[in-house]
């Protein structure tokens, strides 16, 4: 047991470690398409064209989706705007995330592009961001809730670069028969650390089937989430600081984990060999008896058992258990918009603003299965669904903590294993026992064997490396 939970807390500190890792500039790719220029247009000054100006606009994503809310939009968008025309650029996020570094350095990158919160002092984008602040309404930014611009932490950037636009939040997916099978009321799903530790250890003693889905097979990325979401919870904090260095150091840091350890022999066996998308149907069709996930599952949920599945099927959702503090915290990403070249500026900024219209974004959140942003999108049938009340709940009222590196100036590719694994992380050595030993002096003096951690970190970054 002892092992397992050195694992987990090997997890997070691998994550902050390859985070603060790469600081340096991104390996060499091949030059960007010229698909990718985006430059206003310049013609004769007499010509009744002359004034348009060209923006081009990426969401990452499957082309058919993204297409299906943005086509439209653009098509309504350059009615109200024939000064400004608007090309769609469409890309996978996997193929995103491999070229935006080079696209950045030829400055071919899209004009309007939808990023990550934590990637704003990317050392490829950082440069090219542009400040909205000048050209977006006051309306707009009220509408965003508090939490949410809490949430985006731009450091020492003074002005508005980021507009967020989809907050994903994680709650608590139980089946109720399950609950049922092993005694515990359907009706009363667990509301804090406690309840949430017995009904796991119920389920596994009296069904056999594990209380609680751990995701772990895509590596460190959504297993850090899911600890770091019980290390935000009992520490009030982000898991780096802005030095990128851990803040779950603490007497409250090191409950979390002891909590972890606990909770661990209820999950399923194996859970390397499990990612979300392996977990939700089991969950869904009672072979598993709690995830902590996000509305990402909903869609899931919806082909089991129709839209009002809480209702017509088995699957609860409730808010997420609180620690012992008893605050109300989750952990939550967001993605948003963001403007890239100065010399597009105005019309990018009435894009995004258009954008986060409110019919434009109930249909992107449609789309995509996020969470309502403003109130106005629960009056939509779509959204008229108690479990949507949740997600909606904790965006105005939860503190939120998202995903780390929103300090770090390393590309995401760099961050991920397989790069890491071809050699972009220089002075491995040094990285090994620097690593090793922050653990050991963070833990020095609890019950779990330095040792023993320090062992399976070792493994770990073996695994990795």
């Amino acid at each position: 047991m002892k092992k397992a939970i050195s694992l987990l807390l090997a997890l997070v500190m691998l994550c902050s470690l390859l985070v603060a890792c790469g600081n340096g500039k991104t390996t060499e790719q091949p030059a960007a398409s010229a698909a990718g220029e985006t430059k206003a247009e310049e013609k004769p000054a007499g010509d009744a064209a002359a004034q348009k100006t060209t923006i081009t606009v990426l969401r990452p994503g499957d082309q058919d989706k993204v297409a299906s809310f943005m086509e439209p939009a653009v098509e309504a968008f350059e009615k109200e705007n024939p000064d400004i025309h608007v090309e769609i650029m469409y890309e996978s996020w996997p193929g995103w995330i491999q070229t935006y570094p080079t696209y950045f350095e030829a400055d071919t990158q899209p004009d309007v592009i939808f990023w990550w919160d934590n990637k704003l002092h990317d050392s490829s984008a950082n440069s090219h961001l542009v400040n909205l602040a000048p050209y977006l309404s006051d309306e707009l930014i009220k509408k965003i809730p508090e939490g949410v611009w809490n949430l985006v932490d731009p450091g020492d950037m003074d002005g508005l670069y980021y507009i967020p636009s989809s907050v994903d939040t994680f709650v608590l997916y139980y089946n109720k028969d399950v609950f049922k099978e092993a005694g515990l009321d359907p009706d009363a799903p667990p509301t804090n650390w406690d309840e949430l530790l017995n009904a796991a250890k119920t389920i596994k003693e009296k069904t056999g089937k594990p209380g609680v889905g751990v995701p772990a097979i895509n590596g460190a990325e959504v297993l850090e989430e899911f600890v770091g979401c019980f290390l935000n919870q009992a520490t009030e904090a982000p898991i780096l600081d802005s030095n990128s260095m851990p803040l779950f150091n603490t007497p409250e840091g090191l409950e979390a984990l002891k909590f972890l350890e606990q909770l661990w022999p209820y999950v399923q066996e194996s859970p390397t060999e499990y990612g979300r998308g392996e977990l939700r149907p089991l969950m869904r069709d009672g072979q598993v008896g709690m995830l902590i996930e996000g509305p990402w599952a909903v869609s899931t949920m919806i082909a089991g058992y129709g839209e009002d599945f809480t209702k017509d099927g088995p699957v609860g959702i409730a808010e997420l258990p609180v620690g012992p503090n008893g605050k109300k915290i989750t952990w939550a990403g967001t993605n948003g918009w963001i403007a890239t070249r100065e010399s597009t500026a105005e019309a990018s900024a009435k894009f995004i603003e258009y954008l986060m219209s409110d019919e434009v974004l109930k249909q992107h959140h449609l789309v995509y299965g996020s969470g309502p942003l403003y109130a106005s999108e629960l009056e939509d049938p779509a959204f008229q669904h108690d479990y949507w009340d949740v997600f909606y709940r904790e965006t105005q009222e939860f503190s939120l903590f998202g995903m780390i590196g929103r300090n770090s100036a390393t590309p995401v590719a760099l961050t991920m294993p397989a790069t890491i694994s071809m050699g972009n992380c220089h002075h491995l050595t040094v990285l090994k026992s620097f690593f090793i030993l922050s653990i050991a002096r963070s833990l020095q003096s609890s019950v779990i064997g330095v040792s023993s951690l320090s062992n399976g970190a070792r493994r770990l970054l073996d695994y990795y490396i």
